[in-house]
């Protein structure tokens, strides 16, 4: 596997290829602009040219762009859903322009109007960038944790849109979400059954991306909070026994593990790859610094799934999800105001892709729940506040 992480750039895009160099990724995911906005500065030729001959030097591929946290393609309201579209379509372009191969996004929440209704706005906005996108980067689309009104939290739910846009779409398969959602990786038997649905419902060509994160929430909990590799409920063991699949070797496995101490993206990196090699998670690797609010959040987070999964096997079933889901949204609100405190300590830099909630309405960064901070959107759908761009 091509090993890599999400790389927080802090606005310049043509230090990633640097930063990626330093950490001796073979891979690199990052954001085209600042993630909590819906319009965006063109891209300077400058950036561009820089970006891509840094990668070409270093040897590093694929380039995967992952969307911003407010695109929202199934939101019910108009004006967000145009809003999302002209934003998707924008960094589908900035991606292509970067030379990136693969797209990533959630698929998005339907807020109320219904899984059908927000999958055919889904796949009208697909539809439209591949018509309309001369050399139009192929689009993954992400598990969930599947909570609230999200799409995507099931692999029959994915398969819906693939087969609405025509099957020319791909998966990037989420380690946390799969096992928040009820999927069971931490062993080889169950890693198979997964695989097995999600080949067979989509495809084995389309799995072409792999997101390393390991899940602070249990089993089934539908809490989408990100855990260093080898500390989380897979842990060290369920790692090893789900990278064993053989149909997942020679994918980009990308990290998108908790920035909470200066060193942390080269400890997890250097724990996916004992991992990968077989050998032991070395200690430093293991034991990354974390602050004591850092800890209380996680543990929030992880209290609010269990009684989560307690409602579910109470007989609660499918239709509690949402009351479930706002259940875990306490402790995910804890857990996410810990790393918001730590990345201020940190210098303010956005926060990676995927951890915490989004309005129904609104962005899709998470699966459900608020959005992260206050995103006013102006006259020319930008966010109120300083543009930030980065993890």
């Amino acid at each position: 596997m091509r090993t890599g992480v999400h790389i927080s750039t802090g606005g310049d895009l043509a230090r990633a290829p640097e930063i990626a160099g330093e950490l001796g990724c073979e891979a690199i995911q990052i954001f085209s602009g600042n993630p909590r906005g819906y319009t965006k500065p063109p891209l300077k030729q400058e950036t561009i040219s820089a970006f891509r001959a840094g990668i070409e030097k270093l040897g590093i591929h694929p380039t995967i762009v992952h969307a911003t946290y407010l695109i929202n393609l199934a939101a019910p309201k108009d004006e967000i859903y145009r809003l999302s579209v002209e934003s998707f379509l924008d960094e589908l372009r900035r991606t292509r322009d970067l030379g990136g191969a693969y797209y990533v996004l959630h698929i998005g929440n339907h807020g109320g109007a219904g899984m059908e209704e927000g999958r055919r706005r889904v796949a009208d906005a697909f539809r439209r960038a591949m018509g309309e996108i001369e050399r139009c980067p192929k689009i993954l689309v992400e598990n969930t944790s599947g909570s609230g009104t999200s799409l995507g939290g099931t692999f029959e739910d994915v398969a819906a849109l693939f087969d609405a846009v025509g099957r020319n779409i791909g998966l990037c398969f989420d380690t946390c979400h799969a096992l928040a959602a009820g999927y069971d990786i931490r062993t080889e038997e169950g890693t198979g059954r997964t695989l097995d649905l999600a080949c067979r419902l989509l495809g084995r060509e389309s799995l072409l991306c792999v997101h390393v994160n390991d899940s602070k929430a249990p089993l089934g909990s539908h809490v989408d909070r990100h855990e260093h590799v080898g500390m989380g409920e897979i842990g060290e063991k369920g790692f090893r026994a789900f990278f064993s699949d053989r149909r997942l070797a020679g994918l980009p496995a990308i990290l998108e593990t908790p920035k909470d101490s200066p060193d942390a993206d080269a400890r997890n990196l250097a724990a996916l790859r004992a991992v990968l090699s077989g050998a032991p998670i070395p200690v430093e690797a293991a034991t990354p610094a974390r602050s004591p609010r850092a800890k209380a959040g996680a543990k929030a987070a992880a209290e609010a799934g269990s009684r989560s999964v307690a409602r579910t096997a109470a007989g609660a079933g499918p239709g509690a999800e949402p009351a479930a889901g706002a259940e875990a949204a306490t402790g995910a609100k804890a857990a996410a105001g810990a790393g918001d405190r730590a990345g201020s300590a940190r210098g303010g830099r956005a926060k990676a892709p995927g951890r915490g909630g989004a309005a129904a309405g609104g962005g899709a960064g998470g699966d459900g729940g608020r959005p992260r901070g206050r995103n006013r959107v102006g006259e020319k759908g930008r966010t109120a506040g300083k543009d930030r761009e980065g993890r």
